[in-house]
């Protein structure tokens, strides 16, 4: 577990400010996003950590209803929606978002997914788990082969992958902020070079979504990448006045080019 960060008052005492928020806080935010789409959530959290993904999971899904696309709930599980917490298991068994938008005379259609395994950007057969992916709409795959036959694995197609988005729920330090851009490099290859072409609609770009405030270094380091690369480095996201996925905020998230 993080530890907690000591910050200096205006006052010159000091407090401690935690990464983490309170179980029963995060599932009440959870339940009033189910609300909003006329639903309840079946909790197979187990860690403190897979209710804030679930919280980042309901951000990403906001920013793209904000964003003019329109959201529905697929896949309900017994009535309810079924978040994916762990890399393991069948897509089927679990909910995911669909999101559309129509421009001009065509629809354009995706899912949100949560724990999806994408394929490298670099060879085939080969995958990682980004804790939340956006897919072209029924994009989904099975690789028979991946378990030895015990069981199958789910998976997407590089090329049909559009983005993807990391949680961590820490304070920002340097090797985690770094770590990122490894998958980056794995998923996005053309980001890391600059040959991504544009995309329509547009979408968020891969991004890094931490609980934690930074310090002064961690702001360093999110603006030397977000610089060199089109890509998100989100800190803070516990605040109320400081969370980019507030309405008031989603200029500060950048769109892929």
């Amino acid at each position: 577990m993080a530890k907690e960060t000591d910050q200096t008052s205006t006052k010159g005492t000091r407090r401690k400010i935690s990464p983490f928020r309170n179980v029963k806080e995060l599932e009440k935010e959870i339940t009033k996003f189910m609300n909003i789409h006329k639903t309840s959530f079946s909790n197979h959290a187990k860690r403190i950590s897979d209710y804030f993904e679930m919280c980042c999971f309901n951000y990403v899904v906001r920013f793209y209803k904000e964003k003019g696309y329109k959201v529905s709930i697929e896949n309900l599980q017994d009535g309810k929606y079924r978040y994916k917490c762990s890399t393991q298991g069948n897509h089927n068994n679990f909910s995911n978002f669909k999101i559309s938008k129509q421009l001009s005379d065509q629809a354009h259609e995706f899912e949100i997914h949560h724990n999806l395994a994408v394929e490298s950007s670099h060879e085939a057969k080969i995958y990682t788990t980004p804790d939340i992916v956006i897919i072209k709409y029924g994009s989904i795959e099975i690789d028979a082969d991946f378990y030895q036959g015990v069981k199958k694995l789910s998976f997407v197609a590089n090329e049909n992958m559009i983005t993807f988005c990391e949680v961590k729920q820490f304070h920002p330090f340097p090797e985690l902020i770094f770590n990122f851009i490894g998958t980056v490099n794995e998923l996005k290859h053309p980001i890391m070079t600059g040959t991504h072409g544009p995309l329509t609609p547009k979408h968020i770009a891969p991004s890094l979504m931490i609980s934690g405030k930074p310090n002064t270094h961690a702001d360093k380091i999110k603006i030397s990448l977000e610089g060199r690369y089109n890509i998100n480095v989100l800190y803070d996201l516990f605040s109320p006045s400081n969370n980019p996925f507030r309405r008031y905020h989603l200029w500060k998230i950048k769109t892929m080019k």
